[in-house]
């Protein structure tokens, strides 16, 4: 009997042994994300999937070996790079902590997550080892006191939000490109449409070239002549569209400046500026004729989500690739099922091929810019 009970344990360990390896079994896959023409592989990916837990422990290495990122997820497409989808909680949800590092080995950022959302603390630094800023989130919407610095360590801002909304916003003025027709000059009696264009994240800053990278301006850069005055803002980095109280000082300037018929002003916006279209939509309906977002996310700002009501009466036409890796498809589809049956003039392009460049597909064309033209709030008043 000694014998046999002296086995017990080493069978018991073994058993556990197997059960844990099986747990934490390891995949290691190489993630061909180049960055120029001369490259092949860029990411080493170890995936870890713990079965006991259900979480896919995963982390990225540099060609180098030094580590880029690692974080927990409660389901996970391997091939799918995390800076391409950091807006989406639908596609990789994150839990936990996730971390990741410059190819220099210093640290860029430590983020929380609960159920794919951003929940908890947000570090994030720039690549000379300087914070650059400090965010609280509450299930995926900024909550609490946010600090930016500047890259040599002096505070740029400290803010204050509540449930996404920044509750001290300044007044300020954000500089803009604009165009004019061809014909604008020759009659200078004739008021205009005008287009007001809201940009996305990347072209944040003081850098108007960045501006001509897409969307209207991008038209504009290639050439293409419209019917309509068209105005671009260039939202400042670490800003959102919501942040600051700009949009009155600028249509006050703009509307001065240029001859608009202000009874034919359209927004449209992409990503960043298409969140911007539905807040700037809702806080100033009586502005606009018609609007168009493009891939914006909503849900991160409860204003936004509680007052669905004052677009009844704007007419809508949004657009969003069903395969969006950056902001999820949902959010569109959540603002569009809210105004079904109440807004009469409410049109839905829902891709089921494109991703978060659906824009792409929409200002070359000349579809919108007809639709646009269809409206006039002197049509509406007469009705």
């Amino acid at each position: 009997m000694k014998t046999q009970n002296s086995k017990l344990p080493a069978f018991i360990l073994m058993f556990l042994f197997t059960v844990y390896s099986y747990a934490q079994k390891a995949d290691t896959f190489y993630l061909q994300m180049p960055v120029s023409k001369h490259d092949t592989i860029i990411y080493k990916r170890i995936i870890q999937f713990d079965s006991t837990a259900g979480l896919y422990h995963v982390r990225d290495y540099y060609p180098n070996a030094q580590i880029q990122m690692e974080g927990t997820y409660r389901s996970f497409d391997k091939s799918i790079k995390e800076e391409s989808m950091m807006c989406n909680y639908w596609s990789n949800p994150r839990e936990g902590e996730f971390k990741v590092w410059y190819e220099n080995d210093r640290i860029r950022s430590k983020t929380n997550y609960l159920h794919g959302l951003s929940h908890g603390l947000h570090e994030y630094w720039y690549v000379n080892g300087q914070r650059e800023s400090v965010q609280t989130y509450l299930n995926g919407q900024e909550h609490g006191n946010t600090t930016y610095w500047d890259t040599s360590g002096t505070v740029e801002s400290e803010l204050t939000f509540s449930h996404g909304l920044n509750q001290n916003p300044i007044n300020t003025n954000y500089h803009y490109i604009s165009y004019t027709p061809k014909e604008y000059n020759a009659d200078t009696i004739k008021k205009w449409p005008l287009i007001i264009y809201l940009h996305g994240g990347s072209s944040r800053g003081t850098d108007s070239i960045k501006l001509y990278c897409c969307g209207i301006p991008d038209q504009i850069w290639r050439g293409r002549e419209f019917p309509f005055i068209i105005v671009a803002p260039q939202c400042p980095v670490h800003r959102r569209w919501s942040t600051d109280n700009w949009f009155e000082n600028f249509y006050r300037e703009v509307t001065t400046k240029y001859r608009v018929d202000t009874n034919k002003v359209y927004l449209t916006g992409v990503s960043l500026g298409g969140e911007g279209t539905w807040y700037l939509a809702i806080k100033y309906p009586e502005k606009f004729a018609a609007i168009a977002p493009i891939s914006g996310f909503t849900r991160h700002i409860d204003y936004i989500t509680q007052n669905t009501d004052k677009l009844i009466d704007v007419p809508v036409w949004a657009f969003h690739g069903k395969i969006d890796k950056v902001v999820q498809f949902e959010d569109t589809e959540w603002m569009i099922n809210r105004l079904v049956g109440r807004n009469m003039d409410l049109k839905f392009t829902a891709d089921p091929v494109a991703g978060h460049w659906m824009d792409w597909l929409v200002y070359p064309k000349q579809e919108l810019y007809d639709w646009f033209l269809t409206h006039d709030k002197r049509l509406k008043n007469d009705d």
